[in-house]
């Protein structure tokens, strides 16, 4: 009887430890790593192969039989031109393509025309973007008419079909009490050709802007506030006079700098960048990217299924990625709670709060005085690197591990089996309190 091969198996193991490891709180981003790497999954598929046949070759006995048959390699190659055509929409390559402004583009051509409207503004205290589809940038200017230029974008079999639906499509800037609402009308035969409009649009710097739709979205020197709903595109505001509000964006990016009111985005996304910004921000969601904050005057509170966090100030800098929160220049009280994330903290002020349930924390300041600090890791190394000259009473403990101490005296050192103490007065100064279940504790000098 000829052995069973192993590749199935193998895959099947992988597969599992991945939405395993995910499950347990590592936050590996898998439709994206699926997107990315799928090649190197027929890759390792022919090389574990290649190894049973070569093995068994060489032991002289038949090679392994192929559980996958004809229907296993129809799967496997429906599954590869999938994820080809997913990859190849993801890049913006190719005649069969998916565009999130248009929908499917099978074998389609793309039309252009051109789109030029523009309305008064007179009493007009808001523009709504109701679901226009499409990249739209929105610039704020001293007075004038609401102007709107640019194309619109038709996929479509052939020109006639285009011309046809670019008129019965068109582009509306209507009147509704205080608000200017632009739509875009649906194409007629929506099941066969798909449009978007890219635009231009130019509006009094007082009004409120309003937008829900798909596609790119900029808004820039606006006087007044921004809501943007359901958004699936990335998001870049700039220069606003008013509050920000951002939820339900699905883009890549969300973008906002130089605000004077306050910022909350809510919902799902890739990567946030927040600078120069007067008021509060608030961001409550799941975001797979990288978050970056700088130059904040007020309080960032950021919260996820897995993560709070607090921070009073931002004079510096604040970076956030699923595997790493490094905190540079921050005025306090900082709090942070989450499941695994390593954490480097510097130069925080009033007091530090870090509890984590895995990963290692390393805290340093340059100068006196320091926070109060109150740091746990479950499993993860903690290092302190503390100013020669500065005050401090620690309390230091690793339930399992070793302690690291250049202050020597007056700070003690003690062990009983596993588990590891570091205690004492430097001077005069606040309380750090730092403990870890499983982990060395380090205390270096500046």
């Amino acid at each position: 009887m000829r052995p069973r091969s192993i590749t199935g198996p193998l895959i099947l193991v992988a597969i599992g430890v991945v939405f395993l490891l995910n499950n347990l709180g590592h936050d590996i981003p898998l439709w994206r790593f699926i997107a990315d790497y799928w090649p190197f999954l027929l890759i390792g598929l022919g090389l574990i192969q290649l190894a049973e046949v070569l093995f068994h070759v060489s032991q002289g006995s038949p090679p392994p039989t192929r559980s996958s048959g004809g229907g296993g390699w129809f799967w496997i190659v429906a599954l590869c031109v999938f994820l080809a055509v997913w990859s190849a929409h993801r890049d913006g390559f190719g005649a069969m393509t998916i565009n999130p402004n248009n929908g499917f583009s099978f074998f389609r051509s793309e039309f252009d025309y051109p789109v030029d409207a523009q309305n008064s503004p007179d009493g007009v205290t808001r523009l709504v973007l109701d679901g226009v589809n499409g990249d739209v940038t929105v610039h704020g200017a001293d007075g004038g008419e609401v102007k709107v230029t640019g194309h619109k974008n038709i996929h479509a079999f052939n020109r006639n079909e285009a011309d046809r639906e670019d008129k019965g499509s068109l582009v509306h800037l209507e009147r509704q009490g205080d608000s200017l609402v632009l739509r875009v009308d649906s194409p007629a035969h929506a099941g066969m050709v798909s449009l978007s409009a890219d635009l231009d649009i130019t509006v009094p710097k007082g009004l409120n802007i309003e937008a829900r739709g798909r596609g790119n979205l900029d808004v820039q020197d606006m006087a007044g506030s921004v809501s943007v709903t359901d958004r699936q595109g990335d998001v870049r505001i700039s220069n606003i006079g008013k509050d920000v509000r951002v939820e339900g964006a699905r883009g890549g990016l969300v973008r906002a700098e130089n605000v004077k009111g306050t910022v909350d985005l809510q919902g799902r996304g890739g990567d946030v960048q927040i600078e120069h910004v007067d008021g509060e921000v608030t961001i409550n969601g799941e975001f797979s990217g990288t978050l970056e904050f700088t130059a904040l005057a007020k309080s960032l509170h950021f919260e996820s299924s897995r993560s709070d966090f607090h921070v009073e100030q931002i004079p510096g800098s604040v970076t956030m990625d699923l595997g790493d929160l490094k905190i540079d220049n921050v005025v306090g009280p900082v709090k942070f709670r989450t499941g695994t994330r390593d954490v480097d903290a510097h130069d925080v002020t009033n007091s530090l709060e870090l509890d984590l349930n895995r990963g290692d924390i390393e805290v340093s300041a340059s100068k006196a005085p320091l926070p109060k600090m109150d740091l746990h890791s479950k499993n993860g190394d903690i290092t302190l690197t503390l100013p020669e000259k500065s005050g401090f009473d620690l309390d230091g403990k690793t339930a399992n591990g070793e302690v690291d101490n250049e202050f020597g005296s007056p700070l003690e050192n003690h062990s009983d089996g596993k588990t590891a103490w570091v205690h004492g007065r430097v001077g005069s100064g606040p309380v750090l309190t730092v403990v870890t279940d499983r982990g060395t504790l380090s205390v270096k000098k500046e």
